[in-house]
């Protein structure tokens, strides 16, 4: 035997062939112990709420927030501990579906209906004979009655000049007496929103159907902009991002430190506007 082989079985025996058996969680927990952390304590230096990490550690899903969010907290509390975050992270993303946790679906799952038919010329015949039934149906329900039934009636606050008695003659009609009833009429404003990352943190800003629009990571003195109503935002850190609307600066979206989640853009500006 040469001086240099080193035995299979000795790579692979003792306390490291255990730990290569770990699952995501475990390792987590694992290095979290060996660092003599309690699970508050962890919280408190990761900034990250305490039943987020447990979650973490038991592999639970259903104690997840969304999706980007739980990728970005078990890659901070990885290399919290120590670990290499990125081989745990795919480990994680293989081991746990975080698609179930708490975060909704930015838009409904379109369900694809697949209708069968009978096959054969008997079963079309058949198919086309309640057709036909269908329809001589309704065309002799519609027979019966001199037309439609429960129409919506009229709007209580119709405007002067959309009523049937309207008389025209002896007056003027601006352009704007007729537009000024309509519910569309004049020009709309849309808001501008700005957001500014003063040190990097993770944001997540969601329309007003709670589309996600924007979900990364913003560098120190990177902008995110935005012109559209109804606006969401959320932030692993609130102090560290600032907001500015329609172009006057708010200052930062909270306190430095706290985690908010699908915070309306208003609220934050009403909040900033209010006298102290």
């Amino acid at each position: 035997m040469s001086a240099g082989f080193v035995p299979v079985d000795a790579v692979f025996s003792g306390e490291s062939a255990d730990y290569t058996s770990l699952t995501a969680g475990e390792r987590l927990r694992d290095a979290r112990q060996k660092a003599g952390y309690t699970l508050d304590e962890a919280a408190s230096r990761t900034r990250i709420r305490q039943d987020y990490l447990e979650a973490l550690e038991t592999m639970d899903p259903r104690g997840l927030p969304a999706r980007a969010y739980a990728i970005g907290y078990l890659r901070t509390y990885a290399a919290f501990l120590g670990l290499d975050s990125f081989a745990v992270v795919e480990q994680f993303k293989r081991e746990v579906d975080t698609d179930t946790g708490r975060a909704q679906p930015t838009a409904a799952a379109q369900v694809r209906k697949e209708i069968k038919l009978p096959r054969g010329v008997f079963g079309s015949i058949i198919v086309l004979a309640c057709v036909a039934g269908v329809a001589f149906w309704y065309a002799d329900q519609a027979g019966q009655g001199p037309g439609l039934t429960n129409l919506p009636s009229p709007p209580d606050a119709a405007p002067e000049w959309a009523r049937a008695d309207f008389e025209t003659q002896g007056r003027e009609i601006s352009i704007d007496e007729i537009w000024s009833g309509l519910p569309l009429g004049g020009e709309t404003q849309v808001s501008t929103v700005l957001l500014r990352a003063l040190t990097p943190t993770w944001v997540e800003v969601r329309d007003a159907t709670g589309r996600v629009l924007f979900a990364r990571e913003l560098g120190a003195g990177e902008i995110y902009t935005a012109q559209e109503d109804g606006l969401t935002v959320s932030a692993r850190d609130a102090g560290a991002v600032e907001l500015a609307l329609n172009g006057e600066e708010l200052g930062p979206l909270g306190e430095a430190g706290i985690t908010v989640e699908n915070v309306p853009v208003t609220v934050v500006a009403e909040a900033e506007t209010q006298p102290q």
